[in-house]
């Protein structure tokens, strides 16, 4: 009888202890609401409990957690609709409180997809740098977002998307939240700015400094050539790390096709090449009227000379493509220019032995034969030599008067030729047109 009295005791005392647990919840909402303009209170947020003058908060809610609390009476008024939780619900309708029935998704929506979506209508965009936090007193933004690590929170919710709600999936989605970083700089920022830089300039040969809509002495390069949210893009930079560090290797192979037809070389040589090799050697033509350049040339630092050449070692660059081989694709691509010139010498000699000969070579071991498709192109990869990769070698094989070209180095090499498949004895060399005067 006894247990049973001190059992119906406890029931009656905790049933009157929840309506006093949150007796003072109104009236601390009331006076965080005077003093922030919003009912958002932070989970940690505790009621101040010091006796100073300039404490506002009514004694008896100094050291109320009241952040803690609320979520509490949230879930508990949500669950349980006793007479008691009812009277503090009124309370909080007096004091302007909204009826909120999930406190996680209310915090949601008035804190973090609210600064979300004001950063997003105040940048363009919604790539949050991770040291952004929402700055205190600016009026752009909503007030209960002032001061939020936005930054880090956007990086949480990319780490737990897996177990978001499905609310905050759809919302993100919605705003176009960007999961994965690398995709949206490559399908929104990457691909179409080199699809413009195509589109203004005929080419894909980024200079390294080149700067989106920046104008200048550029004319090409006026903000209004350029779509708005590529403004800024360091569109050159992005492409040297592309080519140096090889960044964005998984989207620079799925798009490999369109790169293709647009121009752009993986390699820097072909940059390289065309911006500085080619117009130094066609400058030096046009300053001494050959291109028997010394080894010891060192483009000078003074007019007829473009500024960007000044100081290169072009004497020694110069040898390295004759003897070396250095730039042999981009030689034999751009052959004609180098002939207009005169910088020829040994350049057949240089394709011959580390390009045309050693891809036979490997073709033949790969294959087994000596049909080579008119298409075929080296792959850059093992075992193919490393200055094949690239190379035409079916337009080659297919095409008489390339091979003229070589007739010379195909009678040297005719044993070895033939062993492989190669039967071309009845070439005959192309031999230099003499001037009319």
């Amino acid at each position: 009888m006894r247990r049973q009295m001190l059992i119906g005791a406890r029931r009656f005392l905790s049933s009157r202890r929840k309506p006093q647990r949150f007796a003072s919840l109104a009236t601390a909402l009331r006076v965080f609401h005077e003093q922030n303009g919003h009912f958002l209170v932070p989970y940690t947020f505790q009621v101040p409990t010091d006796n100073s003058s300039d404490n506002l908060w009514p004694e008896e809610t100094r050291g109320l957690n009241l952040g803690r609390q609320l979520g509490a009476f949230i879930d508990t008024s949500t669950a349980n609709s006793s007479p008691g939780l009812q009277s503090v619900r009124h309370q909080l309708d007096a004091v302007g409180f909204p009826d909120i029935r999930d406190w996680r998704r209310f915090q949601w929506t008035e804190v973090t997809l609210a600064a979300l979506k004001t950063f997003k209508k105040i940048e363009g965009h919604m790539l949050v740098s991770r040291s952004f936090q929402v700055p205190e007193g600016d009026l752009q933004w909503p007030k209960p977002t002032w001061g939020l690590k936005l930054g880090v929170q956007v990086n949480v919710l990319r780490r737990k998307r897996e177990t978001l709600p499905n609310y905050q999936l759809q919302d993100l989605e919605e705003l176009g939240f960007v999961w994965v970083v690398m995709n949206y700089n490559w399908d929104v920022v990457i691909m179409p700015a080199l699809r413009r830089y195509r589109e203004i300039y005929g080419h894909c040969r980024v200079r390294q400094c080149f700067v989106a809509g920046t104008g200048g002495e550029d004319e090409k390069n006026a903000p209004e050539n350029w779509p708005t949210e590529l403004h800024g893009c360091r569109l050159g930079s992005i492409v040297n790390s592309i080519r140096a560090a090889s960044a964005y290797s998984e989207y620079v192979e799925r798009d490999g096709e369109e790169l293709k037809k647009l121009g752009f070389n993986l390699s820097d040589f072909e940059q390289k090449w065309q911006e500085v090799v080619l117009p130094a050697l066609q400058a030096y033509y046009r300053i001494h009227g050959h291109c028997d350049i010394p080894v010891s040339f060192v483009v000078p630092d003074e007019e007829p000379w473009p500024p960007e050449l000044w100081g290169m070692l072009l004497g020694y660059i110069a040898r390295n493509i004759r003897n070396r081989g250095d730039y042999f694709l981009q030689v034999f691509q751009d052959y004609e220019k180098l002939e207009e010139i005169g910088f020829v010498s040994n350049a057949n000699a240089t394709k011959w032995q580390h390009g045309f000969l050693p891809a036979l070579e490997t073709y033949a071991r790969v294959y087994g034969n000596a049909n080579v498709p008119a298409g075929f192109v080296v792959p850059s990869e093992h075992p193919w030599p490393d200055e094949a990769h690239g190379l035409q070698l079916g337009e080659f094989v297919a095409n008489d008067k390339q091979r003229k070209r070589f007739a010379d180095f195909i009678a040297i090499d005719r044993v070895q030729l033939e062993e492989m498949g190669f039967f071309w004895a009845n070439v005959t060399r192309i031999e230099p047109k003499l001037g009319s005067g």
